[in-house]
């Protein structure tokens, strides 16, 4: 006698990335320090939160494509910024 056995993929770990969002004078922009080069601009807060998501992404992707280690998210409390706002994205792990 057969037993069908369901093997469930574990999910995958989130990345949480700390974006800083500085205001411009016609638009606002964005970075991930974790990531050196990932950057975005936005007329509005919504959109750089979407273009940033856009940006991370992609920018992992590269990372994996060329086998490049994806940096750890630094914690919130680690970064000394004088931006007044900052959103924490969530990805998920490239594996």
């Amino acid at each position: 006698m057969f037993e069908l056995l369901t093997i469930k993929p574990t999910k995958p770990k989130s990345l949480n990335y700390i974006v800083i969002v500085e205001k411009a004078d016609n638009n606002y922009s964005a970075y991930v320090p974790d990531l050196l080069g990932c950057t975005t601009t936005g007329e509005s807060i919504s959109e750089v939160q979407q273009n940033i998501q856009e940006a991370i992404r992609g920018h992992l992707e590269i990372m994996h494509e060329y086998g490049e280690p994806i940096p750890e998210p630094t914690a919130l409390h680690e970064l000394s910024s004088p931006a007044s706002i900052i959103l924490e994205i969530t990805i998920p792990e490239f594996r």
